[in-house]
């Protein structure tokens, strides 16, 4: 691991602090996510700025960090890539969010594309490792399975069209998994197991 990685992560740490993913029953800290974006993207031999970007794909977003902020402790195009992939303010409506976030990925340099597609890919990991292990993750998304997977069908749509890559595949691979997952145990029947 780089410095740079390492700064990164540790300082996405200290950003997401205290945030959690979406499991019932089980307190997962929001760093197992961006750990998991930073794995992907490694794996498939990105290089240590869009890693880097990776780990911190969500600190606009969900934390108080700006864009300042980034450029000032990891550079400018870390910064422009975190940018990038962070879905438009929340004062938007959701529908209207998605809708902007599809339109800017095809826009987005391959990079960037990368970080969203890790992204998806850690997504669907969770929601089928959660369904398998903690109990159903659906009630966690305030749009429900059916909203929630239209999203992810409406996203597929648009990486099926990039050239061909290992980390495309990966995608296809993980979104067939989330597409077929159970609703999973229930809480109570996993803690009683």
């Amino acid at each position: 691991m780089t410095p740079l990685l390492k700064r990164a992560l540790d300082q996405a740490a200290v950003w997401h602090r205290g945030q959690k993913r979406k499991y019932p029953g089980v307190d997962v800290p929001y760093m197992s996510h961006l750990a998991g974006v930073a794995v992907l993207l490694a794996k498939h031999g990105f290089d240590e700025e869009v890693i880097a970007a990776g780990a911190l794909h969500d600190a606009i977003e969900d934390t108080g960090a700006t864009a300042e902020d980034i450029t000032r402790l990891f550079g400018r195009r870390v910064a422009d890539l975190v940018l990038a992939v962070t879905e438009p303010a929340k004062s938007h409506a959701w529908e209207e969010r998605k809708q902007r976030y599809l339109e800017q990925f095809m826009k987005n340099p391959w990079d960037a594309q990368a970080i969203t597609i890790a992204d998806k890919i850690d997504n669907f990991q969770s929601i089928v490792v959660c369904a398998t292990t903690h109990g159903d993750p659906w009630p966690m998304f305030r749009r429900g399975r059916d909203t929630q997977i239209a999203g992810f069908r409406a996203i597929r749509e648009r990486i099926v069209r990039l050239p061909p890559h290992p980390l495309i595949d990966e995608f296809e691979r993980a979104f067939v998994e989330v597409v077929a997952a159970p609703a999973g145990p229930s809480s109570l029947e996993h803690r009683s197991a």
